[in-house]
């Protein structure tokens, strides 16, 4: 029998001679392992059973792999609008060109993401060998290489600042303007009043998105991503589960506590005002063209008398559709799936109509 660290392995569990127990460290309090592992030379007999398999990696990869024989390895990441096959040979000619310098391309579609359609990854032992097989491959995709970013709500304020570079530089002026515009607007509505005096109107569309997001980066900017956001939600009879179970993601996501409220939208914003009567700003993703819009003066205005008394903001106001979702897809921003759908615009998800009426 075979023995490492005092421990004596079981007689019905016989292992050759030459072998040897390897005992793990718990990640949590240090403790030895509570099974051992054998290795014969430079084989490793690791448990059949995934959980296990998975727990004695994790708790060994010290012993099996120590610090100072890992080689360093550099990574980065491609994504881009193509598929696969679009080019595939290229791909192909391109990896055959870095054989002799430890840089290995893998290539992944992806069939249901919304922002790209395949992710390229390189990784090197070399950060100049890294550095010039991504020039050679953003080279390869001019034009199709696409922003990703799985996580927008985090590090909201830097990832703003670059996102304004990034279209300084394509020279797409008008757009920054628009999106310093309303970035003042937000930031105005924060520096003036305390969280618990502004509420976002958040129905799951494509415009109160833009809000959140707008939101969550000045809050973020003042007081930090644990600063929780009010919302509210006007309940209509025909909304779509995909839109009620976005509304959840999308609160999880971006800290936002969200109160539901029956319709109508005048019967609903008095219920909030009731509820939170420190409310005074209201932001919400109304722009021109919407239905009614024309009615809508300036920006940033109260209701009239005979509504409950809010300051509506909409920061969006001079938006157009395809600014909307400029800022969508340039931020990788999550919406609604049910824009995605070859016919979305048949579903009568949201009474846009009634979020201009109050303020006409």
């Amino acid at each position: 029998m075979a023995s490492s660290s005092n421990k004596i392995t079981h007689p019905r569990m016989p292992i050759p001679k030459m072998s040897q127990l390897l005992w793990g460290t718990q990640k949590k309090g240090g403790a030895i392992s509570t099974f051992p592992v054998v290795r014969l030379n430079n084989v490793v007999a690791l448990p059949g059973i995934p959980k296990f398999c998975e727990k004695a990696f994790d708790e060994l990869q010290d012993q099996l792999f120590p610090l100072e024989e890992r080689p360093t390895m550099w990574q980065g990441t491609v994504y881009t609008d193509l598929d696969e096959f679009e080019f595939s040979k290229k791909l192909t000619e391109l990896a055959a060109k870095f054989d002799d310098r430890t840089v290995q391309i893998g290539s992944y579609p992806e069939m249901h993401n919304k922002f790209f359609k395949t992710k390229l990854t390189v990784e090197s032992e070399s950060p100049d060998a890294l550095k010039t097989a991504l020039s050679a491959l953003r080279e390869m995709l001019v034009g199709h290489v696409v922003y990703y970013d799985s996580k927008a709500w985090q590090d909201t304020v830097p990832k703003w600042a670059e996102f304004k570079n990034r279209e300084s530089q394509i020279g797409n002026q008008d757009f920054v303007s628009k999106l310093l515009e309303a970035e003042r607007i937000v930031s105005e509505i924060v520096e003036k009043y305390p969280l618990d005096q502004i509420a976002l109107s958040f129905n799951g569309g494509k415009d109160c998105t833009i809000l959140l997001h707008l939101l969550r980066l000045k809050v973020d900017e003042k007081y930090g991503p644990g600063a929780s956001i009010q919302g509210f939600h006007i309940m209509v009879e025909d909304q779509f589960p995909e839109a009620t179970q976005f509304i959840i993601d999308a609160a999880k996501f971006y800290n936002i506590q969200v109160l539901e409220f029956p319709g109508p939208l005048k019967t609903g914003l008095a219920a909030l005002k009731k509820q939170r009567p420190s409310i005074i700003a209201v932001l919400m993703g109304s722009r021109a063209t919407d239905p009614n819009g024309k009615y809508m003066k300036t920006a940033v205005e109260w209701t009239d008398s005979d509504w409950p008394r809010v300051l509506r903001v909409c920061p969006i106001l001079n938006w157009t559709y395809t600014d909307v979702w400029h800022m969508l897809r340039g931020l990788c921003v999550p919406y609604c799936k049910l824009y995605d759908q070859e016919n979305w615009g048949k579903y009568r998800l949201w009474d846009v109509s009634k979020l201009v009426h109050f303020c006409d």
